[in-house]
């Protein structure tokens, strides 16, 4: 009843109130770390700061083309629940991308379909990291997965990298101070072909010597490669799976830099004895089967096209966005990454560099980019910004790369 004694009108709705809920949150959720990127509510003129693929590169027409013919061949079978390890056409797919880019034989028992390759590392985490175990990441490392670590609740210990990837003699120091403690590293997470975001590609020495101190300490490897593919230039190295005889090494992957974000497939790549405890923590059904035949249907007659037109789209952005940093800051201590393939540039900023005037500035130009700290576990990074060259088109990667250059001269 309202105030004169009438019922109050049913389309008036009192305002909904949330009860405290700081309490009743979970271990996991407390776990959570937000992870904050320049956003200032603005609409980026320049988008250099997610890893956005180029919408461009979108095969729209060949997509509808493979519905079309995924349906007529499949009908209802892709309209309903699917195999829980994911789509048999996907898996085997998989494998034969594998062999195409990597010269790595698998098989589809190997392999583990998700909503992509973020849960599908969430799915490595969560079958072997309890909270307080102890794991070895790379300083600095992709962002997103430092989130979904940090959920997991690790001791986190890090190494640095090189322009060989992983420091290895690091990864050592670090095993042998936690046998003298009496602990064990449970996991090893590496990023081996255009690391995120520092850009080297692991050499073959690097991949060799972690599988050797793997065996030796007793733990897991989770090798993370979604842009592998994406090479411009620089010689294919076999992936860690690929080199291993043990049984230690788990490999994450995805189509969302070769395909499209948004299809959300990706994939575990692991030792057959290990995929029923990983695919226990998906849901039945199947990730995804609908998009997965689609996806397949497409790939499987345009993969090897597809994925050399991406590389040359790729490398103009790169190479545009290099040559906008280095007009302005070849005459400066600013370090520039030079990656062989991938979406992203790793920056040191020109010493003097205000950081905080530097992002006024670049919110004024609505020039996007993220900065350095968000990609380290235990501090760091202050010095430096990764640029993403992935989603503008060659002109305005080098023009918003010169802006942005010209603001860090003079912030």
């Amino acid at each position: 009843m309202n105030g004169a004694g009438r019922p109050a009108s049913r389309g008036m709705l009192s305002p909904m109130t949330t009860p405290p809920f700081d309490a009743l949150l979970s271990t996991r959720a407390r776990y959570a770390v937000p992870l904050t990127t320049p956003r200032q509510s603005m609409s980026p003129l320049f988008e250099f700061g997610g890893g956005y693929p180029d919408p461009v590169s979108f095969p729209y027409e060949g997509m509808i083309e493979a519905t079309a013919k995924m349906m007529a061949a499949e009908g209802a079978q892709a309209m309903t629940y699917g195999d829980p390890q994911g789509y048999i056409g996907l898996r085997e797919l998989i494998c034969h991308k594998y062999q195409l880019f990597e010269m790595m034989k698998t098989t589809p028992e190997n392999i583990v379909v998700a909503n992509g390759s973020g849960q599908a590392l969430s799915l490595a985490f969560s079958a072997f990291v309890d909270p307080g175990d102890v794991i070895i990441i790379e300083a600095p490392t992709f962002s997103g997965s430092l989130n979904t670590i940090r959920r997991h609740g690790p001791r986190i210990l890090d190494v640095p990298v090189d322009d060989e990837g992983i420091v290895t003699d690091a990864v050592r120091e670090r095993l042998q101070t936690l046998r003298r403690e009496g602990r064990r590293c449970k996991l090893i997470y590496t990023i081996v072909n255009f690391q995120n975001p520092a850009g080297p590609s692991q050499s073959l020495r690097r991949r060799q010597e972690l599988i050797a101190l793997a065996h030796e300490y007793d733990t897991l490897i989770l090798e993370d490669d979604a842009y592998g593919e994406l090479r411009f230039e620089g010689e294919t190295l076999p992936p860690l799976y690929a080199l291993d005889r043990g049984g230690r090494v788990i490999r994450a992957g995805t189509l969302s830099k070769i395909l499209g974000a948004g299809v959300r497939l990706g994939w575990l790549c692991a030792p057959k004895d290990m995929v029923p405890v990983l695919q226990s923590f998906l849901f039945g059904g199947g990730t995804n089967p609908f998009m997965s035949r689609v996806a397949t249907y497409y790939m499987k007659d345009n993969m090897a096209a597809h994925v050399q037109r991406l590389i040359g789209v790729y490398r103009a952005k790169r190479d545009a966005m290099l040559k906008g940093l280095d007009e302005v800051l070849r005459d400066t201590d600013a370090t520039i990454s030079q990656p062989e393939g991938g979406f992203f540039l790793w920056i040191k900023l020109p010493s003097g560099t205000d950081k905080k005037r530097l992002a006024e500035r670049a919110v004024e130009a609505r020039i996007q980019y993220t900065p350095g700290p968000v990609f380290y576990a235990n501090g760091g990074g202050e010095d430096y910004i990764r640029l993403a060259f992935s989603y503008e088109q060659p002109d305005k990667c080098y023009e918003g790369a010169r802006m942005l250059a010209k603001a860090m001269l003079s912030a």
